[in-house]
């Protein structure tokens, strides 16, 4: 069965959508020949094609980015050359240039398309980049979505509820439950807008935990100032370290945490992967409850607690919770290790993408 996949961008171009682009190119095993189709992130006048672990790629030249969108003339050509040679084209969205496709390609084709997120920041060009999101709906043979919750919040994926299927985002499961603990509470990943980390800062201060809080990260400029700046002022203990990690890097701050804290306050944290990476280490988890698949990953009064987005003092509440309480947080965290194991572990998800696929090819 040869598939294409199609994604604004492949690794080593890093991301939450790349990142399960490339679980789905590389573990469907034998019968299954992938292609991906993306975009250079940078400027680039050629299109070139390599092979990274059995995975096709094809990389199409780049006028760089709009609205943190690629902008690629040759994108369209490669697509039209290579897609009539393919049994399942499967789209990732949000990509503008794809949905753009819909009007070219035919119902016929058999399509599948992965719904990652609504588009939240950029509303000037949403309306119109629905369009044509709404028409590639309507050829698609089957859409899946990572969690119920954004099936309903989503205003296009409730149009096609018959064709959805949810079918989460995964990790490998072949992790331990860590009994290491040195006392501090953990934030890991991206500094932007959407995460929540000033809410975060202004729920510490007004804490009464005594742990150490430790935020690890890259981002925004205007978030690493704001960090900065408030260490700078408080009186209270927090460690800023502001890289990016590596995966070694990154489970030993899962191991060595007492619980792990999202503190989301925008709809483009459409499912915080992150939080498994907690759960699988048996870490509980604090999220909030946006309307995404974010309290459908860690639930609350199972795995982990949720507090009301934006809301500095339910956040307090929840540090102080589980800071005193040991037992409460190593029972949500043993269950959220279990719950990994038998909802969101690579082995399971990847199973059930392939019987996907075969009923999609037998059509």
């Amino acid at each position: 069965m040869k598939i294409l996949q199609i994604n604004k961008y492949y690794q080593p171009d890093i991301g939450g959508v790349e990142t399960v682009v490339k679980q789905y190119a590389e573990n469907l095993g034998e019968g299954f020949d992938v292609t991906v189709l993306c975009i250079k992130k940078r400027f680039s006048f050629k299109t070139e094609q390599e092979e990274v672990n059995g995975v096709k790629i094809i990389r199409c030249s780049s006028l760089g980015s709009f609205w943190s969108m690629p902008v690629s003339f040759s994108f369209f050509w490669v697509f039209l050359r290579y897609y009539k040679s393919y049994d399942i084209l499967h789209f990732h969205e949000p990509f503008p240039l794809a949905s753009m496709l819909s009007f070219i390609i035919s119902k016929k084709n058999k399509i599948v398309i992965t719904w990652h997120s609504d588009i939240i920041k950029q509303k000037a060009i949403k309306r119109i980049v629905e369009i044509f999101q709404r028409k590639l709906c309507e050829k698609a043979k089957l859409i899946f979505t990572t969690s119920p919750n954004l099936l309903e919040f989503s205003s296009i994926l409730k149009e096609f509820r018959d064709k959805v299927y949810i079918l989460p985002l995964s990790i490998p499961s072949n992790k331990s439950i860590s009994k290491q603990n040195n006392d501090y509470i953990l934030y890991l990943g991206r500094l932007a807008y959407y995460k929540g980390i000033n809410v975060l800062l202004e729920a510490y201060e007004i804490a009464n935990t005594n742990l150490e809080l430790f935020i690890v990260g890259r981002g925004e400029k205007d978030i690493t100032e704001d960090i900065l700046e408030h260490c700078a002022k408080t009186s209270k203990k927090i460690r800023f370290i502001n890289k990016f990690v590596t995966e070694d890097e990154k489970d030993e701050f899962f191991k060595k945490c007492s619980f792990f804290v999202l503190p989301s306050i925008a709809a483009s944290e459409a499912f915080a992967i992150i939080q498994l990476e907690a759960m699988i280490h048996g870490k509980a988890v604090i999220n909030t409850d946006l309307p995404t698949g974010v309290p459908f990953v860690s639930l609350d009064g199972r795995t982990g607690i949720t507090v009301a987005s934006n809301n500095q003092h339910e956040l307090a509440k929840a540090l102080d919770k589980l800071t005193e309480n040991v037992d409460l947080r190593q029972a949500l965290g043993s269950n959220g290790h279990k719950r990994v194991i038998e909802e969101f572990s690579d082995d399971v998800i990847i199973e059930k993408l392939r019987k996907k696929y075969i009923e999609i090819y037998n059509l």
